[in-house]
């Protein structure tokens, strides 16, 4: 009889999924209010452009350890 491995909890599953949602929305939200604020701070758009980007870059490297440590990459 085969065993089950303790990696294929579908629980273990949703959660990274949940975390994975959740952690790409809070590094956007926060890149865009950082963005925000230095747009008022120092003139011009471009900055909210720049901080909404780095919370994406934030949030896509965050996702990638995220699975190598726990989806098994």
């Amino acid at each position: 009889m085969k065993r089950p491995n303790s990696n294929d909890n579908p629980w273990r599953a949703v959660a990274l999924t949940s975390a994975i949602g959740i952690d790409l929305v809070v590094c956007l939200a926060a890149g865009y209010f950082f963005g925000d604020w230095l747009s008022g701070a120092l003139g011009g758009q471009i900055w909210l452009l720049v901080g909404f980007l780095l919370g994406l870059v934030t949030g896509i490297m965050s996702i990638y350890f995220m699975i190598k440590r726990y989806g098994g990459l």
